[in-house]
């Protein structure tokens, strides 16, 4: 009996292991921001409402993005965002926004329909050069995590946000695997948690081996 509750604590050990191992790699800190000028700043696109007015989300990020280029953090802003939600496009909208109050050269990119797309297709403007992202606390630690697909040197200037609703809908969006990163991590944890109980079974069935040999 003995035995086997050091089995169980064991197997219990590995696993939060794991886990922390995997939460690190995919969900890693935020960078800290660089001392030189970002080349780019990707500001990441959220719908506007169905009548085309801005949503409170996209207003706190135009902003966002203006307070960064006005600290002279970069040169050029990309705002990603296709027209997922309405036929508002999301980049355009905020474009419109943020040319209302600054001057700083954008490029939009229309197609992008999630965090992913938004990476993907923004990377293919700038290259993999230095970049800002520009969005929510919330949902900068899951951006950070997929920017490492794409760029190799990036950090994030972000806004608090504590809505409740943008919490769940963030806990949600990995919870449903919407982003591809996170459904490799999902493998990854299933393949440890295979290990492990191979690595468990083998342990129990060594120690009733040894105890059979004892007695």
């Amino acid at each position: 009996m003995r035995s086997f509750v050091m089995l169980v604590s064991l197997f219990l050990v590995i696993l939060i292991c794991i886990l922390i191992g995997i939460y690190y790699y995919f969900l890693p800190p935020i960078p800290s921001l660089k001392k030189q000028k970002y080349p780019y700043a990707l500001l990441l696109g959220c719908p506007s409402h169905d009548d085309g007015s801005m949503a409170t989300s996209q207003i706190k990020r135009c902003e966002l993005a203006i307070e960064a280029y006005q600290k002279n953090l970069f040169d050029t802003l990309v705002i990603s965002g296709g027209a997922v939600k309405n036929q508002y496009t999301e980049s355009k909208e905020m474009a419109k926004f943020i040319q209302q109050k600054s001057s700083m050269p954008i490029i939009c990119e229309t197609q992008a329909r999630n965090t992913y797309e938004n990476f993907k297709n923004s990377s293919r403007i700038t290259q993999d050069v230095p970049i800002l992202i520009l969005t929510g606390s919330l949902h900068a630690k899951r951006s950070c995590a997929i920017a490492k697909e794409f760029y190799s040197n990036y950090s994030a200037y972000t806004y608090p946000d504590h809505k409740l609703r943008h919490i769940i809908r963030n806990r949600l969006s990995i919870y449903l695997h919407q982003d591809r990163i996170i459904k490799k991590g999902r493998k990854i944890l299933v393949s440890c948690l295979l290990y492990c109980i191979v690595l468990i079974t083998s342990l129990t069935l060594l120690t009733f081996f040894r105890l059979a040999i004892i007695t």
